[in-house]
């Protein structure tokens, strides 16, 4: 269970979603700062910081999809708190924008064949 809440840390609202298609990715956030001394030298430093860039990917319903674009309407500039499938916790803001929804096909599970949808989430926070 994958759930985005929002704003922090008062948490008004919560949306639940399924588990991230396979290959979602984490990165660290990482500068490298490039000196040269005075006689010529090159130094570099790296440069980490403890925030985390991530992107999940979602196949969801086409009403879930839509509750998720109006959850991103409401809260895209506000701090979140997101539960991963792996149950860790970060804290952060949302970096897509736009998040753009993808029309895959028709499902077959759902009553009334609703439309599937395609959605990627860039996410930028640190891990609690």
């Amino acid at each position: 269970m994958f759930v985005l809440q929002a704003p922090y840390p008062t948490l008004q609202t919560s949306t639940y979603l399924p588990n991230p298609q396979l290959g979602d990715s984490e990165g660290n956030i990482l500068n490298v700062d490039i000196k040269r001394a005075m006689d010529g030298t090159m130094y570099s430093f790296v440069k980490t910081r403890d925030r985390e860039k991530l992107i999940w990917t979602f196949r969801l319903s086409q009403h879930k999809g839509m509750e998720l674009m109006a959850f991103y309407q409401s809260y895209s500039t506000s701090q979140l708190k997101v539960t991963d499938h792996l149950g860790n916790v970060f804290l952060g803001y949302f970096t897509s924008n736009p998040v753009e929804f993808e029309a895959t096909n028709r499902s077959v599970d759902s009553p009334g064949n609703d439309t599937m949808v395609s959605i990627q989430i860039e996410f930028e926070g640190t891990k609690q």
